[in-house]
């Protein structure tokens, strides 16, 4: 087989394939396009958002306030 002949024949399956081809890449492509596009919208809204507010809350404290709390309230949420 020479080169001509391989050449022809790898055209001819790509372009009896073409159609699958076709749709096979709209599909991906679609994808790729919806990843970046969601990608983008996320990165702006992040560097937009306001930060939020956070507080720095010891749990042991907090946990003892709740037990105090609810010991006074009559409440048993141990079970």
């Amino acid at each position: 087989m020479d080169l001509n002949t391989i050449v022809l024949a790898v055209m001819g399956v790509l372009i009896y394939l073409a159609p699958l081809l076709a749709l096979i890449a709209v599909l991906v492509g679609g994808v790729v396009l919806g990843c970046v596009i969601v990608a983008i919208v996320g990165a702006v809204r992040t560097g937009v958002a306001r930060p939020e507010e956070t507080r720095d809350v010891d749990v042991a404290d907090f946990f003892e306030q709740e037990s105090a709390a609810a010991m006074a309230a009559g409440r048993n949420d141990s079970i």
